[in-house]
């Protein structure tokens, strides 16, 4: 028998207007809000610095953004990262290696290690965007907090 339902968080179901009271736990976590938009993480090539200030600043202007998150944003920023530049240099390169004899004959072909690493980059990538909503199926089932114009342009400014 499967196990069911993933739970869902009582501040989503909150925001949902879904929340009934025999629905939701008694100890449930509570993780603290990111308080101002977080550095990107040195380890994080250029390509992956610019997704992680278009992801953070997003979640951050929503009041989304968790202290606990900011390495599982890290992980995706960095598989985004490593999927554009695996892209790039087949791009650059070609996709098939083709190995020949000593007479110049095609021996045989095999497609390049770029092509199995951009694939499984995005495989998780696509994986772990789906915990924050950044998928378009994923941010379907998400509700996020009510934010006027005027929000986002003050989270701006600070």
């Amino acid at each position: 028998m499967g196990k069911g339902r993933k739970k869902t968080p009582t501040v989503l179901k909150e925001m949902q207007g879904t929340v009934r009271a025999d629905r939701v736990l008694e100890n449930e976590m509570i993780v603290d809000l990111v308080s101002e938009l977080p550095e990107a993480p040195e380890l994080l090539s250029t390509i992956g610095i610019a997704e992680w200030y278009k992801i953070t600043s997003q979640l951050f202007n929503l009041k989304m953004l968790h202290t606990v998150d900011l390495r599982i944003i890290e992980s995706y920023c960095n598989e985004i990262a490593l999927y554009i530049e695996c892209e790039t240099d087949l791009r650059e390169n070609g996709r098939v290696d083709i190995f020949k004899n000593s007479n110049g004959d095609i021996i045989r072909s095999q497609a390049k290690p770029q092509v199995k690493m951009k694939n499984d980059a995005l495989a998780n990538a696509l994986r772990i965007a789906s915990l924050f909503g950044i998928s378009p199926v994923s941010r379907a089932n998400i509700s996020a907090p009510t934010v006027s114009n005027n929000t986002q342009i003050n989270n701006y400014f600070d």
